[in-house]
């Protein structure tokens, strides 16, 4: 079938035949929407970057009102409007005018979404080349920008400063899905190891007043951190330690701990030894809880597969694996009762939990 399909002439023959010929178009407009996909993503980079959602949530706006804010002339700000109507962002009225779809609302209203898009720049420009991204080793924007990665150096308070912002970002969308697969209502102390700037703890404290809470992270990290909790007032309820997961031991006397978007940045060695340090330090009937983007198993997903197998690439370590990769480590380094919770947002985070036997 595969060789029939390739040949042209089968093409100008199902146009002509009514089951083919709707076969074929599908097919052709999947093909044309994977080619225009880069240019779909600059057109929402662009109205990002010019804040036009923000701007249009006060109602719709001519298109001469949307020239003077964007600072762009009329007649390409009219090509940007209609091109971001044509792929559901804004809807045109009569008269040139634009407002959002629910759609171009829904961007502006997920906590952090913009931030994360535009950090998309840095990514677009390690993928310009794929073939040499996939052929060769070299010093990726991602690399650079994700300092602790492969870092032997100590990452500075200003890296640190510039990676936990995103971080912190795009955390706050994961957590809240997390927080939502699972109930930690019958846990005592909850330890986040690399927890950044400490806002999925943050978002832990607002549901759980009475769960102990630690996090352990890098000490130019946690700084981040200490400043986060005392802005908020978290700082006597939150215990904060110092210290490298890789080569430190983890805080001890916990009945739950998390790894929230961390495994999948280090390469298999590392993580088995991270689980490894999880069931030590983890308290007899105590669970592991891992949450990030995650590989499918039998058939590979967007998000995991085709997204985050890139991103990875691009930072030059780790990878996104799947559920039944995960569930062998953990096998490895002992955990018992392992379980996958499923959410119809996997393409957020992906959540596993394990448990440590009881004596």
């Amino acid at each position: 079938m595969n060789k029939l399909v390739a040949q042209s002439r089968f093409h100008t023959l199902a146009k002509k035949i009514p089951i083919l010929k709707t076969l074929v178009a599908n097919d052709g407009r999947k093909i044309y929407d994977l080619v225009s996909g880069f240019v779909y993503s600059q057109i929402l980079l662009t109205m990002v970057e010019l804040k036009l959602f923000k701007f249009l949530l006060s109602g719709e706006k001519s298109i001469g009102e949307l020239s003077a804010y964007g600072k762009i002339d009329t007649k390409k700000m009219l090509l940007l409007c209609n091109a971001a109507s044509a792929i559901g962002l804004l809807k045109r009225k009569k008269n040139s005018y634009y407002t959002l779809t629910r759609l171009g609302a829904a961007i502006e209203g997920v906590h952090g979404l913009d931030k994360m898009i535009l950090h998309h720049k840095i990514f677009y420009r390690d993928l310009q080349d794929p073939v040499r991204l996939l052929r060769e080793d070299f010093e990726t924007e991602l690399k650079d920008f994700w300092s602790y990665i492969g870092n032997q150096k100590k990452v500075t308070v200003e890296q640190a400063a510039i990676y936990s912002s995103l971080m912190g970002t795009s955390q706050h969308i994961v957590a809240e899905e997390t927080l939502d697969l699972l109930s930690l209502k019958d846990f005592r102390h909850l330890i986040d190891i690399g927890g950044g700037d400490g806002t999925f703890l943050s978002l832990v404290r607002k549901r759980y007043p009475n769960l102990n809470l630690t996090l352990f992270d890098l000490p130019n990290v946690i700084k981040r951190a200490q400043e986060n909790f005392k802005t908020k007032r978290l700082t006597p309820n939150i215990a904060i330690v110092s210290g490298n997961f890789i080569s430190d031991k983890f805080p001890v006397g916990c009945d739950i701990i998390f790894f929230n978007r961390v495994l999948y940045d280090h390469d298999d060695v590392t993580v088995k030894m991270l689980l490894k340090k999880a069931y030590a330090a983890l308290e007899p009937g105590g669970c592991v809880v891992i949450s990030e983007p995650m590989a499918g198993s039998k058939f590979p997903t967007r998000s995991g597969d085709a997204y985050f197998g890139f991103y990875t690439l691009a930072m030059t370590s780790g990878k996104p694996r799947s559920k039944n990769q995960h569930f062998e480590f953990l096998r490895e380094a002992r955990f018992q009762s392992m379980k996958n919770l499923n959410s119809v947002n996997n393409f957020v985070t992906s959540v596993i939990v394990a448990k440590k036997p009881s004596k």
